[in-house]
Parts: structure tokens; C-alpha cells; sequence
């Protein structure tokens, strides 16, 4: 099924497209990216809360994503935009928790920060992991997954597509920097959000309003899917948020480098309560409209087939013009989610291997350097994005397998190295370890297949077991409970270190400073969300 564009939509696109990326690039110019590494890699720490929470949202929300919450809101309902309610969970621990000590320390990149807790050996094992998982997944998948969605669409060669796209941003990013990646994420946020509000109120029209929703469609509209549900179990997802979404929103380079830009503490947690606040929004704009399809074009779609969704609704929802500004929330979403990976892994180069260890290294080729490491990484993320397009069924699997499991070893380390004091290098060690031994078990489970696996590990074919939300949370408390064990029989860290990165409980909590104060922001977000989740239950 082939998207039905006019002539006005693709003058729609390319003004839309141009405009936003123009800006981006104005931007770049006017504060100078590339005069110092602070500017190309961080837009010289001056990136207020608006842009970065919209950065934030924008790094977030990619093609895949959101064709893919539409399509499976077509075939499991509502419950597949439940994680998208999550954030306040995430990005809550994060503001009261871990960016504080990420703006203390001044950072460039995260593992900077287990440099100076633990070892330069640790920063150098998880700027490595986070190259990995950035280059190979992050970017392979938004590559080939943006350009599957191209072909399904358009109809456009996929391995072409993949090209020119990943020319056009690698560009885009060496000549802009962070700057213009922060600015055009948020011009294309009103893009992607404009866009899909416009599908959304087309769709409730046609199908008689929320109450002809309901009537048509009762069983799709709860997002509250038991505990033992294969696919979206409302507590293995939510149990997914105190590890993997933490780890997502507070860990990774790619989303925390918006939050490093700020000028100070203030502004990084304002701008991280503003992305909770647009979290609020996919439920609604991406996944609602799969339901609404279900609604009216009941068995249409089968199985893998709605995936195209997203396509069923432009076609037969929107009118011409309208489904051009669509295709290019559609485009902002890819170029978005490309242009912070690309941003994120050339900061992670230059600081965590060049500057690490030539510490004299000039800033002017500091930043040079940083333009040759996007063209390099672009076309390393081209080749994995080919093996993937060759291999679409077993590597794409086994890719989005171990980026999901790389995660769970190194979450503990990081947040209970600011918690505890009484957390060590060996004990951050020998945790990281075990977790890589169980994250190997479920990667080879999930290879494996459910048959297969169910033989050679039982233990993880239970009801909560058989969920990654729930594995994930098992292997978690496993990773914590050895980390607290081995620190408390091992060497102590030196005070100085501590100072440095880990809470001192002695300060008391910080006065409460009215309307302007962040918890203030997040309690009236959490009520929002809640209030939501009881009303969608």
C-alpha cells in the first residue's frame, strides 16, 4: 500500500522540511557551532529549557516509532502507548538523582562521570558499550527502519534511501553541530506534534467522536493489559521504567547530551519536566489514531500488514496538502533521532578517546576531528543498516535483541554509585560482570525461540519471567544485590572521589522555592498521568 500524494504535498514537504532545517543551520551560524568543541558538541552550554525539552521529546520520537505506535495500537489497542506514560517515573529519578552530579562535574559525556567515580578504566569500558549500542543499533535501526517505512510509503529503494538520507544529515550535522540539532529538534517537534494532532481530529470526526470510539472499538481503548499479557503487560512495562527508562532518559549519551547543554542545574530539569509534559502527548497523537483505524476499517489489516497503518489513515483520512505536512513530520521524526545519534557519538570519540588520552589536543581540532568522526560513523552506520536489509529477519532481530539487554548490566553501577557511598570499584565491577552473563542467558533465549528455550531455560518461561519488563527487573535486583554484597567486603573509595559524585545526605533536601520549583512541576505531572492511566485503565 503506497502513500497517494498530490503535487501540493510535495510542495508541502519540501517548505516544511527546508524551513526547519534552515533554521537548525541559522542558528548554528549566529552562536558560532563550530568555534570550540563546547559549542559544536554541547551549543557552548547556552540551550535553554524550551529547546531542550523539545530536543528531548524530538530524540525520542523516531519514523519507526511513529508509524509503529499507530500500527500496533491497530492490533493490541491502547496498551502499546503505555510506556510513553512512563516518564515521569524516568525523568523524575533523573532530575532528583542524576543530573545534578552530571552539571556538578561539567560533563562532555556520561562516562566521564564513572571516570571520576570509579576508574578511567570504567569510563573507557562504557564509552566503548555506548559506541557499540549507538553505531550498531541506534543508528543501524533508525537508518534501515526509517527507510523501510520510506519503501512501505513511497515505495523508494531502501539501501538509496539509507544513503542519501545519512549523506543529508551527516552534513547537516558537521556543519551545524549541536546547535542546529537542538534548534531544528525543536521546530520539528511542532511539526511531528502539528502533523499528527491533524490525523488525530480528521480520525475522531469520521469515527463519531470519543464516545463513537468507545461503541465501536471498547476492547482496544483500555491500556491496562494483565500482568501475564505477551505483549504489554501493564506492570512488566512499568517495571521497565525504573531500569530501562532511567537508564534511556538519564544514562544515555544520545538523550542526556541535550540536558549537558544547559547553561545550569535549573534549566536542564525544566527542560526535562517540559519533555515529560510533550510525554503526555504520543498516547494520544500516535497510538489513539491505530485505534481509530481499527475502528473504522475493522480486519483491513492483518498481522505484519499493520504496520501500515500509519498509511491506511493518510490515504483515506487525509486530503491533499495536508498528508504532505504528514510526510514530513514523518521525515522530521527520522532526521531527528539520526542527528542526535550522529552529535552524540562524535562528542563520545573525541572526549572519551582523543582528549581522554591527549589531554593538549586543540579545540579548533577538537572540532575538525569531530566533523571527520561523523562521516566515518555515518558510513559505518550505513554498513550496519546494509547487513540488516540483507539479514532483515535474523540480524534485525538479534540487533534489537542485544540492545535491549546491553543496558541491564551498567544501570546499577551508575545509580547506585551516586545513591551509596558505600559502593566500590570491585563491587561496580564484579555487578557489571554478572549482569553480562545474564544479559548473554536471555539473548541466547531469545535467539533460541519460545520453544526451544523453554528447554534449555525453563526458569525464564514463567509468567513473570517471559516478559523482558520482568526479566529485566529480576536480573536487576540479582546485579544490585551482588554490587551491595562484594562493595561492602572490598576497598572503600577515596572521599575525594565522593565529594564529587555521590549524594551527601547531611545537606537535607533543598528549600522549596515556589511555582518556579521542578518538583513542584513534576507532582502536578504526575497527577496528570495518573489521572490518564485511571481514566484509560
Amino acid at each position: 500500500m503506497n502513500l497517494i500524494l498530490a503535487p501540493v504535498d510535495w510542495i508541502m514537504l519540501f517548505l516544511v522540511m527546508s524551513a526547519s532545517l534552515g533554521f537548525g543551520m541559522y542558528m548554528a551560524y549566529r552562536k558560532k557551532a563550530g568555534e570550540n568543541s563546547t559549542n559544536f558538541f554541547l551549543g557552548g552550554r547556552s540551550i535553554k529549557w524550551p529547546v531542550i525539552g523539545a530536543s528531548l521529546f524530538a530524540t525520542n520520537i523516531g519514523a519507526e516509532h511513529l508509524v509503529g505506535l499507530s500500527g500496533d495500537s491497530y492490533r493490541y489497542g491502547l496498551s502499546a502507548g503505555l510506556v510513553e506514560l512512563t516518564t515521569f517515573i524516568t525523568l523524575g529519578v533523573a532530575c532528583a538523582i542524576l543530573f545534578p552530579y552530571y552539571m556538578k562535574n561539567k560533563l562532555y559525556t556520561i562516562p566521564e562521570f564513572l571516570e571520576i567515580r570509579y576508574s578511567r578504566r570504567a569510563r573507557t569500558f562504557f564509552s566503548g558499550l555506548m559506541l557499540i549500542i549507538s553505531i550498531m543499533t541506534k543508528l543501524a535501526f533508525t537508518l534501515f527502519a526509517g527507510a523501510l517505512v520510506l519503501n512501505s510509503i513511497l515505495g523508494w529503494n531502501i539501501m538509496s534511501t539509507i544513503f542519501y538520507i545519512g549523506i543529508i544529515v551527516a552534513l547537516f550535522t558537521i556543519i551545524g553541530g549541536f546547535t542546529a540539532v537542538a534548534y531544528t529538534d525543536s521546530i520539528q517537534v511542532i511539526i511531528m506534534i502539528g502533523g499528527a494532532l491533524i490525523m488525530l481530529i480528521f480520525g475522531l470526526d469520521q469515527v463519531g467522536g470519543w464516545n463513537g470510539l468507545m461503541e465501536k472499538a471498547p476492547q482496544m481503548m483500555s491500556i491496562a493489559k494483565p500482568y501475564d499479557d505477551p505483549v504489554y503487560p501493564f506492570w512488566g512495562i512499568m517495571a521497565t521504567a525504573f531500569y530501562a527508562g532511567i537508564f534511556y532518559w538519564g544514562m544515555d549519551q544520545v538523550n542526556v547530551q541535550r540536558v549537558l547543554a544547559a547553561p545550569d542545574l535549573k534549566n536542564a530539569r525544566w527542560g526535562a519536566m517540559f519533555a515529560t509534559l510533550l510525554k503526555l502527548l504520543p498516547v494520544f497523537i500516535f497510538a489513539l489514531p491505530g485505534v481509530i483505524a481499527f475502528a473504522l476499517f475493522p480486519g483491513e489489516l492483518q498481522g505484519d500488514e499493520t504496520r501500515q497503518t500509519f498509511v491506511l489513515l493518510l490515504n483515506k483520512l487525509l486530503p491533499a496538502g495536508l498528508r504532505g505536512l504528514l510526510l514530513a513530520s514523518l521525515l522530521a521524526a527520522l532526521i531527528t533521532s539520526l542527528i542526535g545519534v550522529l552529535n552524540s557519538v562524535s562528542t563520545l570519540v573525541v572526549r572519551d578517546f582523543i582528549v581522554e588520552f591527549r589531554p593538549e589536543f586543540p579545540e579548533k581540532k577538537q572540532v575538525a576531528f569531530g566533523r571527520i568522526v561523523i562521516v566515518l560513523v555515518t558510513f559505518l552506520g550505513m554498513g550496519a543498516a546494509y547487513m540488516v536489509y540483507k539479514n532483515e529477519e535474523g540480524l534485525y532481530k538479534y540487533l534489537q535483541t542485544i540492545s535491549a539487554y546491553l543496558v541491564i548490566p551498567v544501570f546499577p553501577a551508575i545509580l547506585f554509585g551516586i545513591i551509596s557511598k558505600k559502593i566500590t570499584l570491585k563491587g561496580a565491577t564484579v555487578s557489571v560482570f554478572i549482569g553480562i552473563i545474564i544479559a548473554t542467558i536471555f539473548v541466547i533465549d531469545q535467539l533460541l525461540g519460545p520453544d526451544t528455550g523453554k528447554q534449555v531455560f525453563p526458569f525464564l518461561h514463567h509468567k513473570l519471567t517471559l516478559n523482558f519488563g520482568y526479566r529485566g527487573l529480576w536480573a536487576e535486583l540479582i546485579i544490585t544485590a551482588a554490587l551491595f554484597t562484594v562493595s561492602a567486603f572490598t576497598e572503600k573509595t577515596d572521599p575525594a572521589r565522593l565529594e564529587k559524585t555521590t549524594i551527601d545526605y547531611a545537606k537535607g533536601i533543598a528549600s522549596f522555592k515556589g511555582i518556579t520549583d521542578w518538583r513542584l512541576h513534576l507532582f502536578i505531572l504526575t497527577i496528570i498521568t495518573l489521572l490518564i492511566l485511571i481514566w484509560l485503565r
